[in-house]
């Protein structure tokens, strides 16, 4: 078996608990994922991989309600006192983590209404924390449990976290109550720090951030017009940029008939590749916001 196959092994192990993307996310990536599995799963492997959600916490404890408004921007809704910016990018990490330093951070992602984070310890398993906006479905509990005869499934843990948030963690790995409820104590509200490489652009005028994963060699953005449209498939106003280290992904080229987004445009800035989907009659404004691109290395 070669290292190339281990790494897609361990990756199809953990398949099973990453994030997911939702609805807008899921559209803009379906092809990319496809191109891009060798280099996710070298990524997972070397303790960096991927995911997708936005919205953070408010501090531990604080009973009163957060306005509608604030938790339906795109950026963390805890992160700051002032109101985030809907179109910065990259927007505000989530504003809670695993303070545990053998679990390594592998992505964080925020969307309108949620927020993902995904951990690995030694390339066998991961981690999830899992932030909504809302009422949890089904049966959960009230607050972050403190002790083990609180919880029914140490795996898989949900409580509510506010009148209009609630929080999941779930893992692979073999835990038993005391270990998880050990675990729940340590995560915290600090936002994560991933250095990924994309460093800013600029936002065409109208739109907002719909969806932004941070990866250590990898970013993936959604933009679109209207965040509480229902984007499953893209509406054609949307733009989808995904930046990746050259040579690990690059699109063959193909087109969807059915693909909201067709007009595909690329350019190398450094060692990275940056992809740019749009629809043809934003494929002016695409190529202005390929040109605006800065990264970090």
């Amino acid at each position: 078996m070669t290292d190339l196959d281990e790494l897609r092994r361990v990756l199809r192990a953990q398949e099973s608990l990453a994030p997911d993307p939702g609805a807008v996310l899921a559209g803009a990536t379906r092809r990319i994922r496809r191109r891009r599995v060798t280099s996710v799963a070298a990524v997972t492997l070397a303790v960096a991989a991927l995911g997708a959600g936005a919205v953070g916490l408010l501090n531990r404890g604080a009973p009163a309600a957060v306005p509608p408004a604030t938790l339906a921007s795109p950026a963390s809704s805890a992160a700051a006192s002032e109101a985030p910016d809907a179109a910065k990018v990259p927007p505000a990490a989530p504003a809670i983590s695993l303070e545990d330093k053998s679990w390594t951070l592998l992505v964080w992602s925020v969307r309108p209404h949620s927020a993902s984070l995904h951990y690995g310890q030694d390339s066998r398993y991961g981690l999830d924390i899992d932030v909504q906006d809302g009422t949890a479905p089904g049966s959960v509990l009230p607050a972050k449990p403190t002790s083990a005869g609180q919880l029914s499934n140490p795996k898989t843990v949900i409580w509510q976290d506010g009148p209009q948030r609630w929080i999941r963690v779930r893992t692979t790995k073999p835990v038993t109550a005391a270990e998880m409820v050990g675990l729940l104590a340590k995560i915290g509200t600090k936002p994560p720090v991933l250095a990924s490489p994309l460093k800013s652009l600029q936002v065409p005028a109208g739109q907002k951030v719909a969806a932004f994963s941070s990866e250590p060699e990898t970013n993936t953005l959604v933009l679109c017009p209207d965040l509480e449209a229902d984007m499953a498939p893209l509406d054609p106003g949307c733009f989808s940029l995904f930046v990746f280290v050259t040579g690990t992904g690059e699109s063959t080229g193909e087109v969807d008939p059915k693909d909201p987004l067709p007009a595909h445009q690329s350019r190398h800035l450094g060692g990275y590749t940056l992809e740019l989907n749009s629809s043809y009659p934003n494929k002016a404004a695409g190529l202005a916001l390929l040109d605006s691109v800065r990264l970090n290395r």
